[in-house]
């Protein structure tokens, strides 16, 4: 027993003993207090140094033997922000090959609104966290109040005086300016699209042709740089039609990524030195922006095709993105998926240096 400790009666202390107990104590609580919240300061810091510039100069120090292994998180669908709940595509590609993806993408889907901004947000973050790169696509509802397929008149939106359709876009913009603001706030940068497959005349953004389309990605850009959100890198891209790249380009002084979509067994990019190009001499990064690597009728194919693809054709390229929705485009589907993510040259989160 410690000679300082008095006790009296029925081993209680005295008074004089408890304070010094009581003190010593209080100095242990103090100093593991101390000790969470240096680590806490030091998980912040860490999180926080992940600035726009370290991760668009990690980009484009990839291909010629490094790809990243991107894959769509959520599109418009009921798919879960949140990377382990089960319908998540980050969750199923996990539980079929036991890794992450390097880079993963939640839709903020304003045309269905199935989840919340803030479920949103949270998804982004816990991507974040993870280590994993996070991007964000938007899927702006139709300006004229209908469905994403309804008629659209874009104009509008361009006038100098207010009207409805302008009003509803910009209240959009300003939603999503929101939600950037949160994720700036902290420390996320993220490599946004505000429009999916820009030249995609399915969609109300491009119903009217490449000037308009062209338009609005250059007005969010404007509209969100002049609110400060310095954390957003700029994608952009379009379906795997040949000469949409060049067509609907919004320009170099907007653009940070630029992509092609490629569905089916071709594993194709059309405008490919094009893209090669903007990577070299305007230091543009360049990938497969969306990735399905065969239809729903084709048989299982060898995931290990895409290597392939990368180290014969299409080397210059940063990685690719798979698609979601269904498994016959990802590795989930797919032969040799856990393969695929296990090559060395193929960056999973596991593989990933910290940025």
């Amino acid at each position: 027993m410690d000679s300082d400790l008095i006790y009296h009666g029925r081993n209680v202390l005295i008074p004089e003993a408890r304070i010094a107990v009581s003190c010593r104590f209080s100095v242990q609580i103090l100093r593991s207090f101390l000790i969470m919240v240096c680590l806490s300061l030091a998980f912040s810091q860490s999180l926080e140094s992940q600035t726009r510039e370290e991760v668009l100069s990690y980009l484009k120090n990839l291909g010629n033997g490094s790809w990243l292994f991107g894959q769509m998180a959520t599109w418009v669908h009921d798919e879960d922000p949140d990377m382990d709940h089960s319908s998540n595509w980050l969750r199923k590609i996990y539980d079929h090959t036991g890794r992450f993806p390097g880079y993963g993408c939640i839709t903020y889907d304003f045309d269905d609104d199935p989840f919340s901004d803030s479920a949103w947000n949270e998804g982004v973050k816990k991507m974040y966290e993870k280590g994993i790169i996070p991007g964000v696509y938007n899927f702006f509802a139709n300006p004229m109040g209908g469905s994403w397929r309804d008629t659209v008149v874009i104009g509008p939106i361009f006038d100098t005086g207010n009207n409805p359709v302008k009003s509803n876009f910009y209240a959009q913009l300003d939603r999503m300016a929101a939600n950037i603001k949160w994720l700036k706030d902290n420390g996320i940068t993220i490599i946004y699209t505000p429009f999916v497959e820009l030249n995609d005349r399915n969609k109300w953004h491009a119903r009217e042709g490449s000037t308009n389309a062209i338009k609005l990605y250059r007005l969010v850009h404007d509209h969100f740089t002049s609110k400060g959100l310095d954390n957003i890198i700029w994608a952009y891209h379009t379906t795997q039609g040949e000469g949409a790249l060049q067509e609907y380009y919004p320009g170099d002084e907007y653009v940070d990524v630029l992509g092609k979509s490629a569905y089916g067994t071709g594993l194709i990019f059309s405008e490919y030195e094009w893209a090669v190009d903007r990577k070299r001499n305007k230091g543009k990064v360049i990938w497969w922006a969306e990735l399905g690597i065969r239809g729903r009728s084709d048989p299982p194919r060898d995931c290990m095709d895409v290597v392939d693809k990368l180290e014969n054709i299409f080397s210059e390229l940063a990685g690719f993105v798979f698609w979601s929705d269904a498994g016959f485009y990802n590795v989930t589907g797919n032969i040799n998926g856990p393969e695929l993510m296990a090559h060395p040259r193929i960056i999973t989160l596991d593989k990933k240096p910290d940025l």
